[in-house]
C-alpha cells in the first residue's frame, strides 16, 4: 500500500462502565483507548479480554493508541498499581505505541518510557488521531 494512502480501518467497539471507549482492528492489530476518566479495573479486564486472544494466536499487536485530552492520571494508589502492572506485563506486546493528548505531564512520562519498554512511542496533539493511526500503520 502506497506510504500516502489511508487504509479503511474496521474496528470492534466497547464501551465500559467508566466510559473507555475501546476500539480494536482485529485485522490490524490496532487497539484505540479513548480515555476520558483515570482507568479502573474493569477497564484493564476489559482491555484484556479484547486483546488476549489476539495475542494467543498472532502474537503481538501492531499498536495502542491512547486517545485522551489529558494524561488520565489515578484515582488512587491502588489505581496507579493497576496502571503500572497492566503496562509492564504487557509492553512487550505492542510494537508501536501512539499517544495521543495534550498536555505536559505525557511528556514526562513517554521520556521516562522510551528505552524502557518496547513499543515505539509516539507524542501526537489530541486532535491528530489520524495520524497517530497512520504512523502505526504506515511507518
Amino acid at each position: 500500500m502506497p506510504k500516502n494512502e489511508i487504509a479503511e480501518i474496521i474496528f470492534k467497539e466497547t464501551t465500559t462502565a467508566n466510559d473507555l471507549f475501546c476500539q480494536f482492528d482485529d485485522q490490524n492489530g490496532v487497539l484505540l483507548l479513548d480515555v476520558k476518566k483515570p482507568f479502573t479495573e474493569e477497564d484493564f479486564e476489559t482491555i484484556a479480554a479484547i486483546i488476549d486472544p489476539y495475542f494467543a494466536s498472532r502474537g503481538e499487536l501492531k499498536g495502542v493508541i491512547l486517545h485522551a485530552k489529558k494524561f488520565p492520571y489515578w484515582n488512587g494508589h491502588a489505581n496507579r498499581q493497576q496502571y503500572l502492572n497492566f503496562a509492564r506485563n504487557n509492553h512487550f506486546k505492542f510494537r508501536k505505541a501512539a499517544f495521543s493528548m495534550d498536555g505536559f505531564f505525557i511528556k514526562i512520562i513517554a521520556r521516562i518510557a522510551r528505552g524502557r519498554v518496547h513499543p515505539e512511542i509516539k507524542l501526537f496533539k489530541y486532535d491528530q488521531i489520524a495520524k497517530a493511526q497512520s504512523w502505526i500503520l504506515f511507518k
